[in-house]
């Protein structure tokens, strides 16, 4: 397969899999008032603080230039994210030193990234699979707050948080279309997206059990 069917069927597929989250759309009424928003900036904190993490390990161990300086406008990216949160997070009455607490124990899909070793399993998985599930969330996450009236923290996904994540997808699609060029790269490629998914689901179904509401918000 041509690179550019291969990313081309990955993108469409990743797309037909996380449309099945609108559904979430029509429960939302269902979960007014069931979740307090620090408590999803919480646990928001902990996943941009993930993603900043493996994206700063993969920058020295990446020789491709492109990719290495995509993983570090990643990092960057999701840092920032992480201070507008925490930002947000002080203004709706959490101290900063819950807010900047630091992180004991590391996610299993943070633990599976650190075993991905060449550019294109990194790129599928951190930029094209996780950055989508991270959109599609986020565009959840927003409805819900603005159905509880927080604009403010709607706002500020909307405009500073969503646009970064869909930039690591677009970067991540182009990467692949260089790196993907045949069938051993692509089944690894397949791979890391399908386990990255399994696990994204996995930690996202503990969080809503936990939180009772869907509309957790990504990274």
């Amino acid at each position: 397969m041509t690179p550019e069917a291969f990313v081309a069927e990955m993108d469409t597929t990743l797309r037909q899999l996380l449309a099945v989250r609108d559904t979430a759309l029509e429960r939302l009424p269902d979960s007014a008032g069931k979740a307090d928003v620090r408590d999803l900036l919480r646990g928001a904190l902990r996943a941009e603080l993930e993603a900043t993490e493996i994206a700063a390990l993969w920058v020295p161990t990446t020789s491709n230039l492109e990719v290495k300086l995509a993983f570090a406008r990643q990092a960057g990216d999701e840092a920032k994210h992480y201070l507008l949160i925490a930002e947000r997070l002080q203004e709706l009455g959490v101290p900063a030193e819950s807010v900047f607490a630091p992180v004991t124990e590391l996610s299993p899909l943070y633990r599976y990234l650190e075993t991905l070793t060449t550019p294109a399993e990194r790129v599928a998985a951190a930029q094209l699979t996780r950055e989508a599930i991270g959109y599609k969330s986020n565009e959840l996450f927003i409805a819900w707050c603005e159905q509880e009236g927080d604009q403010a923290t709607a706002r500020m996904y909307r405009e500073r948080i969503q646009p970064d994540e869909l930039h690591h997808h677009e970067w991540g699609k182009r990467l692949l279309l260089q790196l993907a060029g045949n069938e051993d790269t692509q089944a690894e490629v397949r791979k890391a997206i399908l386990t990255t998914l399994e696990l994204a689901d996995e930690l996202r179904s503990l969080a809503v059990g936990r939180l009772q509401v869907e509309t957790v918000p990504g990274c």
